[in-house]
């Protein structure tokens, strides 16, 4: 079986998705699947077809050239024939779109692309209130071109049953839904032997916390800045992002800049030292913009407890198990927050038990292995329907 995934970006592109298709097909090597890869170029990185070198477990791999982004979709005004050129090339059996992404409404108008199947890997939702302004502006033009595309869809693979309950896209299309989480493999967790994380901290007896993300508003890092300043807690936010300016600006005026510190976007080996160093993760979102939280499932990975904030409708009260991997609180609630903080802080012994647990969770559910299996199964399923 071949299959191609369309997606938005690709390793060494950071985020979510990102790390979890770069995951997804290396440990789906070997299962009797050969894989390619669509993307985009972002930044730095070279448009056209990679070396296989680079990515050994893909038989096919391109990025088309972008020129800018409109609301988070980077505009690739060759993307068609790079799609055309991967169909005729890597000839596959089933196409694997990952959304949102307004380029893979191409394979709606290309005669190859319709005369496969293909199944959705729905990562979230386009539009909704928790999305700015630009994005509901612009949802009535890519709303029809998404309905059209998930009718097609032989099958649709949603990463949580709680998105799913609370996804108005895809309420008309549930019978072909299933649930199959976001994964990642833990072996890119291990911290390099020369990598000191607690370089990156001010002190050895504060409590460590720290968030990972892009510096956006969704993400809630203004709540826990707020929050912090209410705690005697330590923080390291890594990640960049258009509030950086904003959020360093309220650390100046909360006066916590001692115990506050942004990293800038890291590298997998910082990152991972950070990891290795910190008490436990913090991921405040405010809204289900956040779908999943992979930053959350690297803490779980390493062992490390987290505190998320209880969104309904998205899938991070159902990866956090309030009480017994971590601990769940109120979306935008400062003193929420700072409380679970403080008492954190004031009996840490709990840390250790709940990172514990929070690493055997991962290994039962979360762990790329089985995801890969149970992604092929859909896929699988798919080709037969």
């Amino acid at each position: 079986m071949k299959i191609l995934h369309v997606g938005k970006f690709f390793h060494p592109s950071c985020g979510g998705i990102e790390t979890f298709l770069m995951d997804l097909t290396r440990a789906s090597q070997g299962s009797g699947v050969e894989q390619g890869v669509l993307v985009h170029a972002q930044h730095a990185e070279q448009p056209g077809s990679v070396d296989a070198e680079q990515f050994p477990f893909l038989e096919y791999f391109s990025r088309a050239k972008t020129r800018g982004s409109l609301s988070y979709a980077p505009l690739s005004p060759g993307f068609p024939l790079e799609l055309s050129g991967a169909l005729k090339s890597f000839k596959p059996d089933l196409l694997d779109l990952h959304m949102p992404n307004p380029s893979v409404f191409w394979g709606l108008l290309n005669r190859r692309a319709r005369n496969i199947p293909w199944i959705v890997h729905w990562h979230s939702d386009a539009s909704g209130p928790e999305f700015g302004s630009s994005v509901r502006l612009l949802y009535p033009l890519y709303q029809p071109f998404e309905q059209w595309l998930l009718a097609r869809a032989r099958r649709i693979i949603v990463t949580s049953s709680a998105y799913l309950e609370h996804s108005r896209a895809l309420r008309k299309w549930r019978k072909k839904c299933e649930v199959v989480p976001l994964g990642l493999d833990p072996g890119r967790l291990i911290p390099l032997p020369e990598a000191n994380g607690s370089s990156a901290w001010q002190s050895a007896d504060r409590l460590r916390i720290l968030a990972v993300g892009r510096l956006t508003g969704y993400k809630g890092f203004d709540v826990l800045l707020r929050a912090m300043a209410k705690t005697g807690a330590e923080l390291v936010i890594a990640g960049s992002g258009a509030e950086r300016t904003r959020l360093e600006r309220w650390t100046r005026d909360l006066q916590i800049t001692d115990r506050v510190r942004f990293a800038g976007a890291v590298s997998n080996a910082t990152r991972n030292a950070l990891l290795e160093s910190c008490d436990l993760l913090c991921l405040p979102s405010l809204n289900r913009a956040e779908a999943f939280g992979i930053s959350v499932l690297e803490a779980m990975a390493v062992g490390k407890p987290a505190l998320v904030s209880n969104v309904r409708g998205s899938g991070l009260p159902w990866l956090v198990s309030d009480g017994l991997t971590g601990w769940h609180v109120r979306p935008g609630d400062i003193d929420d927050l700072a409380d679970r903080i403080n008492a954190l802080d004031r009996d840490r012994s709990k840390i250790a038990a709940m990172g514990a647990r929070a690493r055997q969770r991962f290994e039962d559910h979360f762990h790329i292995d089985p995801v890969s299996d149970q992604t092929i199964n859909v896929q699988r399923a798919a080709m037969r329907s």
